[in-house]
Protein backbone atom coordinates (compact mmCIF):
# COMPACT_ATOMS: atom_id res chain seq x y z
CA UNK A 1 0.00 0.00 0.00
CA UNK A 2 1.68 3.24 -0.78
CA UNK A 3 1.92 6.00 1.40
CA UNK A 4 0.94 9.31 1.03
CA UNK A 5 3.24 10.38 4.21
CA UNK A 6 6.82 11.39 4.63
CA UNK A 7 8.79 10.14 7.04
CA UNK A 8 12.62 11.07 8.56
CA UNK A 9 14.60 9.85 11.54
CA UNK A 10 17.42 12.12 13.38
CA UNK A 11 20.31 9.68 14.68
CA UNK A 12 23.27 10.63 16.73
CA UNK A 13 25.49 8.07 15.28
CA UNK A 14 25.33 4.74 12.93
CA UNK A 15 24.90 3.11 16.08
CA UNK A 16 21.57 5.20 17.41
CA UNK A 17 20.45 4.29 13.67
CA UNK A 18 20.86 0.77 14.00
CA UNK A 19 19.47 0.21 17.46
CA UNK A 20 16.73 2.85 16.65
CA UNK A 21 15.53 0.83 13.23
CA UNK A 22 15.55 -2.14 14.33
CA UNK A 23 12.60 -2.34 16.23
CA UNK A 24 10.92 -0.71 13.88
CA UNK A 25 11.86 -3.13 10.48
CA UNK A 26 11.26 -6.19 13.04
CA UNK A 27 7.36 -4.79 13.05
CA UNK A 28 7.40 -3.80 9.54
CA UNK A 29 8.66 -7.55 8.19
CA UNK A 30 5.93 -9.04 10.63
CA UNK A 31 3.06 -7.29 8.73
CA UNK A 32 4.83 -8.49 5.60
CA UNK A 33 6.32 -5.30 4.92
CA UNK A 34 9.69 -5.45 2.31
CA UNK A 35 12.37 -3.04 3.59
CA UNK A 36 14.88 -1.52 1.13
CA UNK A 37 18.11 0.27 1.88
CA UNK A 38 20.30 2.61 0.50
CA UNK A 39 22.68 3.78 2.43
CA UNK A 40 25.74 6.03 0.99
CA UNK A 41 27.75 4.83 3.50
CA UNK A 42 27.93 0.98 5.00
CA UNK A 43 26.15 0.08 8.64
CA UNK A 44 26.95 -3.45 8.37
CA UNK A 45 29.69 -3.42 11.27
CA UNK A 46 27.18 -1.47 13.44
CA UNK A 47 24.48 -4.30 12.23
CA UNK A 48 26.49 -7.11 13.23
CA UNK A 49 27.68 -5.74 16.20
CA UNK A 50 24.12 -5.35 17.52
CA UNK A 51 23.60 -8.94 16.96
CA UNK A 52 26.00 -9.95 19.22
CA UNK A 53 24.70 -7.76 21.89
CA UNK A 54 21.14 -7.73 21.91
CA UNK A 55 18.90 -10.93 22.73
CA UNK A 56 16.98 -11.68 20.24
CA UNK A 57 14.80 -14.91 18.76
CA UNK A 58 16.61 -16.84 15.72
CA UNK A 59 13.68 -16.51 13.10
CA UNK A 60 13.59 -12.69 14.12
CA UNK A 61 17.29 -12.14 13.95
CA UNK A 62 17.91 -14.27 10.76
CA UNK A 63 14.42 -12.05 9.25
CA UNK A 64 16.87 -9.02 10.12
CA UNK A 65 19.90 -9.91 8.87
CA UNK A 66 18.26 -10.64 4.97
CA UNK A 67 18.39 -6.97 5.18
CA UNK A 68 21.17 -5.34 2.91
CA UNK A 69 23.18 -3.18 5.85
CA UNK A 70 25.94 -1.92 3.04
CA UNK A 71 26.35 1.04 0.77
CA UNK A 72 24.17 1.79 -2.26
CA UNK A 73 25.37 0.28 -5.34
CA UNK A 74 22.45 0.89 -7.18
CA UNK A 75 22.02 2.76 -10.38
CA UNK A 76 19.63 5.88 -10.87
CA UNK A 77 17.47 3.63 -13.15
CA UNK A 78 17.32 0.89 -10.25
CA UNK A 79 16.48 2.98 -7.78
CA UNK A 80 13.54 4.43 -9.98
CA UNK A 81 12.70 0.91 -10.60
CA UNK A 82 12.00 -0.04 -6.64
CA UNK A 83 8.29 -0.21 -6.18
CA UNK A 84 5.77 -1.71 -3.00
CA UNK A 85 9.07 -1.47 -0.47
CA UNK A 86 9.86 0.59 2.25
CA UNK A 87 12.73 2.45 1.49
CA UNK A 88 15.25 3.39 4.19
CA UNK A 89 17.69 5.85 2.96
CA UNK A 90 20.73 7.49 4.74
CA UNK A 91 23.40 9.67 3.54
CA UNK A 92 24.67 13.32 3.56
CA UNK A 93 21.47 16.00 2.90
CA UNK A 94 22.57 16.23 -0.61
CA UNK A 95 22.97 12.57 -1.48
CA UNK A 96 18.96 11.92 0.68
CA UNK A 97 17.59 14.56 -1.44
CA UNK A 98 19.30 13.20 -4.75
CA UNK A 99 17.91 9.21 -3.44
CA UNK A 100 14.71 10.74 -3.14
CA UNK A 101 14.23 12.38 -6.78
CA UNK A 102 15.43 9.25 -8.20
CA UNK A 103 12.22 7.15 -6.16
CA UNK A 104 9.22 6.77 -7.76
CA UNK A 105 5.88 6.90 -6.17
CA UNK A 106 5.03 3.31 -6.15
CA UNK A 107 7.07 2.90 -3.22
CA UNK A 108 5.04 2.21 -0.13
CA UNK A 109 7.63 4.15 1.98
CA UNK A 110 10.43 6.56 2.19
CA UNK A 111 12.34 6.76 5.91
CA UNK A 112 15.04 9.33 5.00
CA UNK A 113 17.42 9.11 8.05
CA UNK A 114 19.65 12.54 8.67
CA UNK A 115 22.80 12.84 11.57
CA UNK A 116 21.72 15.27 14.24
CA UNK A 117 24.44 17.71 12.61
CA UNK A 118 22.98 17.39 9.44
CA UNK A 119 19.19 18.01 10.86
CA UNK A 120 20.27 20.71 13.27
CA UNK A 121 21.76 22.41 9.75
CA UNK A 122 18.70 22.10 7.99
CA UNK A 123 16.06 21.06 10.46
CA UNK A 124 13.31 23.71 8.86
CA UNK A 125 13.57 22.05 5.44
CA UNK A 126 13.54 18.53 6.91
CA UNK A 127 10.91 19.44 9.03
CA UNK A 128 8.35 20.99 6.05
CA UNK A 129 9.57 17.76 4.13
CA UNK A 130 8.10 15.16 6.06
CA UNK A 131 4.85 14.47 8.37
CA UNK A 132 5.98 11.83 10.65
CA UNK A 133 9.33 11.04 12.56
CA UNK A 134 11.04 7.92 13.53
CA UNK A 135 12.70 7.64 16.75
CA UNK A 136 13.05 5.27 19.58
CA UNK A 137 9.73 5.20 20.43
CA UNK A 138 8.17 4.74 17.55
CA UNK A 139 6.53 7.04 14.84
CA UNK A 140 5.46 10.33 16.03
CA UNK A 141 3.45 13.07 14.17
CA UNK A 142 5.84 16.11 13.37
CA UNK A 143 3.30 18.61 14.36
CA UNK A 144 2.70 16.82 18.07
CA UNK A 145 6.30 17.17 18.47
CA UNK A 146 7.39 20.40 17.30
CA UNK A 147 5.37 23.72 17.49
CA UNK A 148 6.65 25.37 14.43
CA UNK A 149 7.18 28.82 14.01
CA UNK A 150 8.09 28.98 10.56
CA UNK A 151 9.59 32.44 11.01
CA UNK A 152 12.98 32.96 9.46
CA UNK A 153 14.64 33.16 12.86
CA UNK A 154 12.39 31.59 15.29
CA UNK A 155 13.52 28.89 17.48
CA UNK A 156 11.73 25.20 16.90
CA UNK A 157 11.05 23.77 19.96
Amino acid sequence: MVEDNRYCAVCVNDMHLVVMLMPYIEKELEKGEKIVTIFEKSLKEETDLFYTKVNLEKSKKTKLKRIDWTENTASEKEILDIKNKTVIVKGSYDYINKVNKCLNDKVNKVINCFELNIFEENSREILKCHDYILNTSGIKKISDMFHMNWSKNSILT
